[in-house]
């Protein structure tokens, strides 16, 4: 992980390499962490905006805010924004914690419309967002991020197809299926994995209409078997 050592990301330094984690000191062209990671289609970018509730409040009325993420989407991959501390509303006014008090915050920013900008920026904008109440705890967030990103290959992580499969839910940035992966996912007996697997093999479906069994064979997690399946069942038997 690279973070930058201007203001404020740089107080993440040292607690995370005390939880372990490779830290590398930079200035970065957008965002406070940066995460070199093994994505679907190889190495991908995975920057980090990491905002305490006091400075997004003032970036939000000053538009900073937006160049900052505007620059995140431009340079990276994949871009995550990281909220941290404490907030409510009481008496119609926003509290943030502070000094292990709540306190009135000032200026006339709301909290419904700090949810509105958030809902936004997530929904239209393509940023992921992540809350956090304090340092310890956007540490460990960080951390399991770069684990998340750097341990495993892409295609190892399986926790998300027992209820996500992406030939039914399309738009997600990250996995939004190919037609090839699609028609892949309705073969008999390769599931949503090895679909995506053979989109990997196969650019077109006229590719993998016309593969031979050998051809097949080289799609991970397939193998002889299952390559003469696939020959039989594209030549509709």
């Amino acid at each position: 992980m690279r973070i930058d050592t201007r203001a404020g990301s740089k107080d993440y330094i040292e607690p995370l390499r005390r939880r372990g984690v490779e830290v590398d000191e930079a200035t970065l062209p957008a965002g406070d962490m940066e995460i070199l990671g093994n994505g679907p289609d190889g190495p991908i970018l995975v920057g980090v905006e990491h905002k305490k509730l006091p400075d997004l409040f003032q970036c939000i009325r000053n538009g900073r805010f937006a160049d900052q993420l505007r620059k995140m989407r431009e340079y990276y991959g994949v871009s995550w924004l990281v909220l941290e501390g404490r907030m409510r509303y009481k008496n119609g006014k926003l509290c943030i914690w502070r000094a292990n008090s709540w306190k009135f915050q000032q200026g006339d920013v709301s909290l419904p419309e700090i949810f509105g900008y958030i809902s936004t920026i997530c929904q239209a904008g393509g940023i992921l967002l992540m809350r956090t109440e304090d340092q310890s705890e956007s540490v460990e967030w960080l951390r399991s991020l770069n684990n998340w990103w750097t341990v495993k290959k892409w295609e190892q992580h399986r926790a998300h197809l027992d209820f996500y499969k992406p030939e039914q839910i399309g738009g997600n940035p990250l996995l939004q299926p190919t037609l090839v992966q699609k028609v892949a996912s309705m073969l008999p007996g390769l599931g949503v994995a090895r679909a995506y697997a053979v989109s990997k093999q196969f650019n077109t479906i006229s590719q993998m209409v016309q593969a031979t069994a050998l051809e097949w064979e080289a799609v991970e997690g397939i193998g002889k078997k299952g390559a003469s399946n696939m020959v039989r069942a594209m030549g509709g038997e």
